[in-house]
C-alpha cells in the first residue's frame, strides 16, 4: 500500500533515506540536489 506523505524527507525520522542515481555522476536538480547539499560525502563516493 503507499501512503503520501507531505513534508521534508531529509528530516524524516527513519532508518534509511533512498536516493536513486544513474551513471552521469550528476546531482544538478530536485532531489538528487537537495541530497548532494545533505549529504556531500555521499556524492563524493558516487561522482
Amino acid at each position: 500500500m503507499i501512503e503520501f506523505k507531505s513534508g521534508d524527507i531529509l528530516n524524516e525520522d527513519t532508518d534509511a533515506i533512498i536516493n536513486t542515481v544513474n551513471c552521469v555522476g550528476v546531482m544538478g536538480r530536485g532531489i538528487a540536489l537537495q541530497f548532494e547539499k545533505a549529504f556531500p560525502d555521499n556524492f563524493s563516493a558516487y561522482e
